[in-house]
């Protein structure tokens, strides 16, 4: 063997121990072997929920941040990703940012002719209070999937909580990581048997049958409530019919020649609105939001990049906190305050594709805006929900030991049978399926060797779809809250009662009215000061009591 081939088998020799052996994360803190760390920890649990505020003034403000595809073990997943990368250590015992708001509940996701929904359907649900069918956007149970005809009867049309944000006079935008013509955001402002007829390319295909119907693209420009909304931003120029690149891939080409940026600008300069339309990260931090009435930011042809490809570069896409902090900074100038719709879509897209890398990459970053959301606005003023829209078939298995990395393999465990190493996560069905049979067994690959925590590693899946389809999850999704009426999120709920606690916490839409309702109080005191109420001394009497009670337990253990 030559010096050059002893070198390179070392090289892989080497390689293969390095990635054999799991890495493993060190706890924080050695005092989780003492029953009084649990017992202090607990204790300090029950002081915040006796001390826990219900805040009843009406919501000036209301943010809505969505992570597509962020069901429960992404959410627990992230959570120990986020321990790993950031602080080194095992992950299990830390929180993401939303796991410290006060109020949680439980969502059903199910559709009305399917048990695990998709983005649109729930997005009507979620913005519109209203459950639909699969593949549907901002219609009722009525209209079918590709019923051009029954999306047009106005009494099968939904109205969005961003609408009734505009009807209550205030400023209104949406965020999103896909286009902006996709399906979660399409909720908001469309109406369609069909969330691909994004442009009128898609329409064409069937005929006559969806002639009468206006594409998704040109409701956003076109129709109320869209041609109002104060900032879009996200991907989407190609639907829009203004790219930048030409060998982008055929998405959504438009076919009537329609420039549809073009048109939104003609649109703002008749009625002599001042606006910027930006596509670079540096565009966007030259806008200047105090004024600019309306923003329009489409950063990509299609979806925007992952994070862990994004270009980070001026020239490039600008990360979802910079997009959330001019937003911000542009609809918080209305004195009747405004709706902001955040969606980290992108979560999804990288779940379709089973890359957990990607995934989690992305919940990291939105987890990002959400911290810088939640310094610029007053929370006793400002309802804050963290919530998604559907889950994944992606699982945490096996019996992984403490800390071990979560991307990372697990060598050693008496309860797989082959004996070969696992990855921690792996998907329900996907791409990733890869299993063959020897004449006496099936046999699933050895990954002695695989850096599974590459960001194109794709974990081994149970079922085979086609390539990046890996499908939906149909549990339940979480909703956390904070803020005013923020206690109304308490059980497990419809994925409808999402939108009517916005409304009713803002007054607007369905509970318009309701400033004047005797049934629903509104206490000047609790809105300057949410501990001096009634209910609150006597939560932090009870909780005085509880502690020095538990602290005598402490001292004489």
């Amino acid at each position: 063997m030559t010096s050059l081939g002893m070198m390179i088998t070392l090289v892989v020799l080497v390689a293969a121990i390095v990635y054999s052996k799991a890495t493993v994360f060190p706890r924080p803190s050695a005092d989780e072997n003492n029953s009084n760390y649990w017992l202090k920890m607990g204790t300090e649990e029950i002081e915040a929920a006796l001390l826990k505020p219900k805040l009843t003034n009406t919501a000036k403000n209301v943010i809505l941040f969505m992570g597509d595809g962020m069901g429960i073990t992404v959410n627990t997943v992230s959570r120990i990703y986020k321990g790993q990368k950031k602080n080194g250590y095992s992950g299990e015992e830390g929180h993401l940012v939303w796991e410290k708001f006060p109020n949680i509940a439980l969502l059903k996701t199910y559709d009305l002719d399917m048990q695990v929904s998709d983005s649109a359907s729930a997005g009507a649900a979620y913005l519109c209070g209203v459950k639909a069918n699969y593949y549907t956007v901002g219609v009722n149970g009525h209209v079918k999937f590709n019923d051009c005809e029954a999306s047009l009867i106005e009494e099968n049309r939904l109205t969005s909580i961003l609408q009734w944000a505009q009807e209550a006079k205030k400023d209104t935008g949406f965020i999103t990581t896909t286009q902006v013509t996709h399906a979660s955001v399409a909720a908001a402002y469309a109406k369609s048997a069909n969330r691909k007829w994004q442009c009128d390319k898609k329409m064409k295909k069937f005929g006559q049958g969806a002639a009468a119907c206006k594409d998704i693209a040109r409701q956003l420009v076109e129709d109320v409530p869209g041609k109002h909304i104060k900032v879009v931003m996200g991907g989407g120029r190609q639907e829009m019919g203004s790219p930048k690149r030409d060998e982008i891939e055929d998405n959504c080409k438009r076919t009537d020649g329609r420039n549809l940026v073009r048109d939104w600008i003609s649109q703002k300069e008749e009625n002599g609105k001042s606006y910027a339309y930006v596509t670079t990260t540096r565009e966007l931090h030259s806008v200047d939001t105090n004024n600019t009435e309306y923003i329009l930011g489409l950063f990509d042809e299609i979806h925007l990049p992952y994070e862990t490809d994004r270009d980070t570069s001026l020239d490039g896409c600008p990360h979802i906190k910079e997009m959330v902090e001019v937003a911000i900074n542009r609809l918080k100038r209305s004195d009747n305050g405004f709706f902001l719709f955040v969606e980290g879509g992108m979560i999804d897209n990288a779940l379709h594709i089973t890359s957990p890398k990607r995934a989690l990459e992305e919940v990291l970053a939105f987890e990002e805006a959400v911290e810088l959301a939640l310094t610029m606005v007053n929370t006793e003023e400002t309802l804050v929900i963290v919530t998604a829209d559907h889950s994944h078939v992606m699982t945490m298995n096996g019996y992984p030991p403490r800390g071990n990395d979560i991307l990372g393999i697990v060598t050693e465990s008496e309860d797989i049978s082959d004996g070969l190493p696992f990855t921690t996560l792996t998907f329900a069905n996907g791409h990733g399926f890869n299993y063959s049979f020897n004449g006496k067994e099936v046999v699933r690959p050895n990954l002695t060797g695989v850096d599974t925590t590459d960001k194109d590693y794709v974990p081994l899946a149970g079922m085979p779809t086609h390539y990046d389809y890996e499908t939906h999850g149909g549990e339940d999704v979480a909703a956390f809250a904070v803020g005013p009426w923020a206690h109304l999120f308490h059980r497990v709920h419809e994925q409808t009662h999402v939108a009517y606690v916005m409304a009713y916490a803002s007054c607007t839409g369905p509970y318009k009215d309701c400033h004047h309702h005797a049934e629903r109080p509104f206490n000047e005191q609790v809105k300057k000061n949410p501990k001096s109420d009634s209910s609150s001394a006597t939560g932090l009497f009870s909780g005085i009591i509880f502690i020095f009670i538990v602290a005598v337990q402490i001292l004489f253990v």
